[in-house]
């Protein structure tokens, strides 16, 4: 059997690789047919930076050459994980949106449990829909343990946190978050559910256990279709990122993952409006979220 030579990191050439606007079209089209995200004109010099550092790091004398590699090498799977993480921006940090983790914890789990009647045993599904470094799962674990445990006795809770960047999940697995992941984070949970060290903050176990993290790229169809028996999906800050023909579909994908009774929230500079009809529209203090009947 033989086995390939990983690739090899070259140190980087300088100046950055100009991009020509073909080459920006042509990329552009190729991130977009594989992930629905579309990069508007503007949006070039972004590309540029972020990919050029992959170009150079690799060695290779243009971004056609990188596209080839990405599209036909013997290492793609490999690369592709760095594309992931190259074209995709990450923002996040604990108790973000915390008008919907109030709605979540106050409205939506009772609204959800006494949908189901009186189980002995219940478990609730969420899913961090896009998840980036975790912190957005991380603090529905902590409501969870904080508030609805005692509140529910033998409530279980699953929570799924999904992001295209390899990346950032295996920063979300490891949980070790700086001062800026923890600015809104208040006092009671910080001294509780972490440890601290120097500058770091080390999420507690009995967290990180009640969380799940796997790559998901939430325009591919075949992955989409397998996740189902959902109870409340966030999905914050990412259809901002597709045209509409892309978030027609992602909707309809996570539409089609939620229970009858279940929930969606998105970003706050978000709407469904000229994307969806399937749901209905809940408001709460602060807040929104979509429900499926």
């Amino acid at each position: 059997m033989t086995i390939a030579a990983p690739l090899v990191a070259k140190p980087p050439m300088t100046p950055m690789m100009k991009m020509s606007d073909e080459m920006f079209r042509v990329v552009r089209e190729f991130i977009y047919q594989l992930t629905g995200i579309y990069f508007q004109d503007n949006k070039k010099y972004l590309l540029e930076g972020r990919i050029g550092k992959r170009v150079q790091l690799l060695g290779l004398n243009s971004y056609e050459d990188y596209l080839q590699l990405i599209k036909y090498g013997t290492r793609r799977t490999e690369e592709l994980r760095h594309f992931y993480d190259a074209i995709t921006i990450n923002e996040t940090f604990f108790f973000r949106n915390e008008p919907q983790f109030e709605a979540f914890e106050q409205t939506l789990v009772p609204a959800i449990l006494a949908r189901r009647g009186s189980l002995t045993r219940q478990k609730l599904r969420v899913w961090s829909a896009a998840s980036s470094s975790g912190e957005e799962a991380h603090t529905i674990a902590m409501i969870y343990l904080e508030k609805l445990r005692t509140k529910y006795q033998g409530l279980e809770l699953e929570v799924v946190g999904t992001d295209i960047s390899y990346a950032v999940l295996e920063t979300a697995r490891k949980a070790v978050y700086r001062e800026y992941s923890i600015r809104n984070m208040p006092k009671h949970y910080l001294e509780k559910y972490f440890t601290v060290e120097d500058v770091r903050y080390l999420l507690r176990d009995e967290v990180k256990r009640l969380v799940r993290f796997d790559h998901m790229n939430l325009y591919e169809q075949t992955r989409m279709r397998q996740v189902t028996n959902v109870d409340v999906i966030f999905c914050c800050n990412v259809l901002i990122y597709f045209d509409t023909q892309s978030k027609i579909q992602v909707v309809s994908n996570l539409y089609n993952a939620l229970n009858r009774g279940g929930y969606l929230f998105i970003g706050y500079a978000e709407s469904l409006h000229g994307i969806s009809t399937a749901f209905k529209l809940e408001s709460f203090p602060k807040t929104v979220a979509y429900k499926k009947e």
